[in-house]
């Protein structure tokens, strides 16, 4: 059976805690660094670290939206900025926030591109803001990824659609494993809150034992903890990727 190979989330601005980062994945306590780019950071701390990486596009409170038809360039610039940083880092896969707005307008640009390292990532139904999110559901998300792109199944955003649908968030997650998720991202999270929120292993109340039991069914088993970090170091994913491991 292939090992679950566990990843570690950092932003473009962590320079802090590369070495660190580096540390840990060397010595196998996690497999490869999940890599968000944020504007005006240098890749020059990341270079030459002989390490596995995987790039997430730019969030949203940046400015890009996919699903906007408005500032299509300047999605592309962002999109093009993360392929220039996976071709220098070497990184596997490239994910995509869908957005929010119009799902037409997030499968055109997409369309756009034939970069087989680009997944796209479910998400929630509706942010904290109330904006209603394109990818919330298995079928918008065989729309999005065309039949050219994979996906990386964020088993918490998938709860959370299901909370706003009112649907079984097992059977709800069993529609999107038939999409033969490429990645996936863990967290814990409430079932009193339909909207995106990342806690620590034993804060929410998910059933951890069956979402391991999603991972551990699948031929490709990346996995990205997005909990919180309440420190600068590294102490805090440590002990969540414990946590996982003892399920």
């Amino acid at each position: 059976m292939t090992e679950i190979h566990y990843g570690l989330k950092l932003w473009s601005h962590n320079t802090n805690l590369i070495d660190d980062a580096t540390y840990l994945i060397r010595t196998d306590t996690f497999q490869f660094i999940e890599l968000t780019i944020i504007p005006d950071t240098d890749i020059s701390p990341f270079l030459d670290r002989e390490i596995p990486f995987m790039i997430h596009l730019t969030p949203d409170h940046y400015g890009v939206n996919i699903a906007d038809c408005r500032i299509r360039e300047f999605n592309h610039r962002i999109i093009h900025q993360c392929r220039e940083w996976a071709d220098q880092l070497n990184a596997r896969y490239i994910i995509l926030h869908p957005g929010f707005g119009r799902l037409e307008c997030a499968i055109h640009l997409l369309g756009e591109y034939n970069d087989p390292r680009i997944i796209i990532e479910n998400m929630p139904k509706q942010d904290i803001s109330g904006e209603r999110l394109v990818g919330y559901s298995p079928d918008q998300m065989k729309d999005l990824c065309q039949g050219k792109f994979g996906s990386c199944l964020d088993l918490n955003h998938a709860i959370k659609a299901a909370i706003t649908l009112k649907k079984d968030f097992h059977e709800y997650i069993e529609e999107f494993m038939l999409l033969e998720p490429a990645m996936f991202h863990i967290s814990d999270g409430s079932f009193h809150h339909q909207v995106d929120e990342h806690l620590n292993f034993g804060e929410g109340d998910y059933p951890l034992p069956f979402l391991m039991s999603c991972l551990k069914g699948q031929k490709i088993r990346y996995v990205t903890l997005e909990t919180p970090r309440h420190s600068h170091s590294l102490h805090d994913d440590v002990k969540n990727l414990k946590v996982l491991q003892g399920m």
